[in-house]
């Protein structure tokens, strides 16, 4: 009786030692997880901030608004933090030239670190974070222009070296920035040119700073990859006549990529309210690519050096249309400066592509006549090709200094053209050549770009081949041209007073044809004529219009339009005129006899 009455008052008192040792134990580890949390929270904010401003060589400091541990589940969260540039310190790295030419700010609502081990830090010195999490971060990134820089800085410690005093690891598994507010301005121009996106998600992974990982090449900033991306994202140019829309980018560091899957550089106003907006003559472009790729990126050279150079560039499935009113007047600048290849020159960072790509894409090229009141539109459809040595890196030019381009469309979408441009990348007047083929087409599908601009329509007509191989720069150009043809017959347009539309001038046409073209070249028993061309460019002239122009010139003297049989021509025109209006004069002058006598 005793033995079984006093096992359940045993076993309760067994459980309340238990529940209250238990207790005792809870309590002991938040007292002293307590008083860890309390001296870990200044041993923790000193880490962070003496690590970074070893790192950086007191060119940064670090402060936040508060810092929060939780010893328990290693989570560490800081309120409204701030990496901030001393500039005192920048001046005097600028002094010695061994200041880098970018510096950072940034700014964070809350910084969040889980998984850390704090014995680790303590016992160790060693720092293992699970992952950081920043939300709302503004980054901004200051560009100068420093010019005499020591190559080799007197002080060339790793971050590692800069650490180990304070910390002998830094393993960071991965840091998230979501919606970055990023900036970049440039203060090498005379007013600072600012660059900045928002809603910019940036991924750092895999970050290490020891001392084996100190010696890894394929590290940026000890990261193994940087991962930035946008999406769905809008911004107007500064003069706000444009948008240009991405609809996704990614980049990464440690596959050495840069996509760009849709973007599009769209104007606000349509073609003539476009044109409207400007004094004069102002080019409106449209442009799309459905996929951008930059393959092999040098990151390292990127960031210090501001180089881009990649192995491989290309543009898929492009849309590119250009408008041009001819009825505003010309511009007040020699558009020689534009010439791709001295344009090039003038961009500010440093480009080394090996190889361009261009893949499926249409160029449309449209003027307005304000003669005709109409709009002529040359096509280039389906244009693929590849351009080499894309460059305006001093070094680089010094190994080579010529671009070739090869490209392979479709003239009016009809006839196979097949051209090799070849730019001189050193020369002061933009030294260029260009030769190539153009296979067998109907020439009526000429006339939406011969009527508009030229008030020529071709009846009927053939080309079996041509062929040119010509030399400029932006004073002129001149080479060679042979047309191959067959069947020609023209009609010369006129304007219809009544409805204000083109017509055909039947006698001048007719007179055309007999006197003024060459209906086939060769012809009959006649030698192949062959065109020495010559044209010199005027200052409202552009690249593409220079090698037209030249071309054009050519195809004048294939078809037989020489200026002797222009200005003969010419010359029967006036006379035709003369003679109508004569007729007409004495047609009125006895229409007024007649009224005259019967009035007597």
């Amino acid at each position: 009786m005793d033995e079984t009455s006093t096992t359940p008052k045993k076993k309760h008192k067994t459980i309340k030692w238990i529940f209250a040792l238990l207790g005792i134990i809870t309590i002991i580890a938040l007292g002293a997880a307590w008083y860890i949390n309390k001296k870990w929270k200044p041993l923790l904010t000193n880490a962070i901030q003496n690590t970074l401003i070893d790192a950086s060589d007191s060119l940064y400091t670090v402060k936040f608004s508060d810092i929060k541990v939780n010893i328990l589940v290693g989570n560490v969260t800081v309120d409204s933090i701030e990496l901030i540039p001393n500039l005192d310190v920048y001046d005097k790295l600028k002094a010695k030239r061994i200041a880098p030419e970018n510096i950072f700010r940034l700014k964070i609502y809350k910084l969040s670190l889980k998984n850390i081990k704090p014995f680790k830090v303590y016992r160790e010195k060693k720092l293992d974070i699970k992952n950081i999490t920043l939300q709302n971060p503004e980054l901004t990134v200051f560009y100068t222009k420093l010019k005499n820089q020591i190559q080799k800085k007197e002080d060339n410690r790793t971050p590692y070296q800069r650490i180990k005093n304070t910390l002998k690891e830094l393993k960071i598994t991965s840091i998230f920035l979501t919606d970055v507010k990023f900036k970049y301005v440039d203060q090498s121009y005379e007013k600072p040119k600012i660059t900045s996106f928002d809603q910019m998600n940036i991924r750092l992974n895999d970050i290490l700073i020891d001392s084996l990982a100190q010696y890894d090449s394929t590290r940026i900033f000890s990261t193994k990859d940087i991962i930035a991306e946008i999406n769905n994202y809008s911004y107007a140019t500064p003069d706000s006549m444009y948008k240009i829309n991405i609809k996704h980018a990614f980049v990464s560091s440690q596959n050495k990529q840069f996509k760009i899957g849709g973007i599009a550089l769209e104007p606000r106003l349509k073609e003539m309210a476009f044109t409207n907006s400007f004094k004069r003559q102002q080019e409106r472009y449209k442009l799309s690519f459905d996929s951008v790729l930059v393959n092999n990126i040098d990151f390292n050279q990127l960031i210090d050096k501001r180089t881009i150079k990649s192995s491989k560039v290309s543009l898929l499935n492009g849309n590119l249309a250009v408008f041009l009113d001819r009825g505003k007047p010309a511009k007040l600048i020699d558009k020689g400066k534009n010439f791709p290849h001295l344009a090039l020159r003038r961009i500010n960072w440093d480009i080394i592509a090996d190889t361009i790509v261009i893949k499926n894409t249409n160029i449309s090229y449209a003027e307005y006549n304000p003669k005709t009141e109409a709009k002529g539109t040359l096509y280039l459809k389906n244009l693929n090709g590849r351009i080499f040595n894309i460059t305006n890196d001093s070094l680089a030019l010094t190994k080579n200094g010529f671009a070739n381009a090869y490209l392979q469309t479709y003239l009016m979408g009809k006839g196979k053209l097949d051209i090799n441009i070849r730019f001189n990348l050193t020369d002061a007047k933009g030294g260029f050549s260009y030769k190539g083929t153009l296979g067998s087409m109907d020439m009526t599908v000429l006339n939406s770009l011969t009527k508009p601009l030229a008030m020529l329509s071709t009846n009927t007509g053939k080309v079996n081949s041509m062929e040119f191989d010509i030399k400029g720069n932006v004073d002129g150009a001149k080479g060679k041209v042979i047309l191959r043809y067959e069947d020609l017959n023209i009609s010369i347009m006129k304007k219809d007073d009544e409805n204000d539309k083109l017509k055909k001038s039947g006698l001048v046409s007719l007179i055309a044809n007999a006197l003024l073209v060459d209906n086939a070249n060769p012809k009959g028993k006649d030698p192949l004529k062959v065109a020495y061309p010559s044209y010199s460019r005027p200052k409202e002239g552009s690249f593409f219009n220079l090698m037209w122009k030249t071309i054009f010139e050519g195809l004048k003297v294939n078809v037989g339009i020489t200026k002797e049989r222009e200005d003969n021509l010419k010359k029967r025109a006036d006379n035709f005129s003369q003679a109508k209006a004569d007729r007409e004069e004495r047609k009125e002058k006895r229409i007024k006899r007649r009224e005259e006598r019967k009035n007597k």
